[in-house]
């Protein structure tokens, strides 16, 4: 009788659960604000505003501002226009991306007031919002020259996301739009960048692309649908 030769496995279980990736070094600030109404095109003055609170804002490389937005077209009234008015629900967030070191400082404004041409913005308590892997990441806005073409705009985004190491095997850029300072407009398109890799979402989440983060420009958020980004700025 031929003896079966034995079969040997080698299972070693892990001492500690794998944990879900994130990054270690940036994470959301998402404030309460009580605030009925702001201007459509606030995002120069929203961070003058927060800069006036936060005057290390502007030196930290990884730091921005998310614009603010109100509900989109419904109830009875249209979205305006960039010269209008937004109309912000009690579910609206005010958030900022910050390195995890600030957050203290982040805390230390609970309560404080910002003055937006005619509108206060009160801030509330804060919550922290981990940046974590998505594979389709969105961002409203980023810098774009007033007449450049789709072309040239995905040009430049693939030199930064080389310079990052980056992989995007889609990239869709979307509608432009323009921001109001004393020094003259700037112009962004916002983009969607999809296929992503866990790692190199959370790179993009963290160094963002392109340049003016205070005014909302090069941050991204993870995006599932277009009703998904719009409900990321809320709850």
């Amino acid at each position: 009788m031929t003896k079966r030769k034995r079969e040997t496995l080698h299972w070693q279980e892990s001492g500690e659960p794998e944990q879900p990736l994130r990054s270690a070094s940036v994470v959301d600030a998402a404030f309460r604000i009580d605030c009925r109404q702001l201007p459509a095109d606030h995002a120069y003055l929203l961070s003058k505003a927060v800069e006036s609170l936060l005057p290390w804002l502007p030196g930290e490389a990884s730091a921005g501002i998310h614009s603010l937005h109100g509900a989109e077209s419904g109830n009875g009234w249209q979205r305006p226009g960039e010269s209008g008015v937004i109309h912000l629900s009690r579910r609206v967030r005010l958030i900022l991306r910050v390195p995890r070191s600030r957050l203290e400082s982040c805390a230390d404004i609970n309560g404080k007031t910002l003055n937006i041409a005619d509108a206060r913005v009160v801030l509330g308590s804060i919550k922290v919002r981990e940046l974590g892997p998505a594979s389709t990441l969105f961002a409203r806005r980023v810098i774009s020259g007033p007449d450049e073409s789709e072309d040239v705009f995905l040009d430049r985004v693939n030199e930064e996301l080389a310079e990052l190491k980056v992989t995007a095997l889609k990239q869709l850029p979307g509608r432009m739009s323009r921001i109001s300072t004393p020094v003259g407009e700037v112009y962004a398109r916002s983009l969607m960048l999809a296929e992503l890799p866990a790692a190199d979402s959370i790179r993009v989440q963290e160094s963002g692309l392109g340049e003016a983060r205070a005014l909302g420009c090069g941050l991204f958020v993870p995006h599932k649908s277009i009703s998904a980004v719009n409900r990321s700025f809320e709850e």
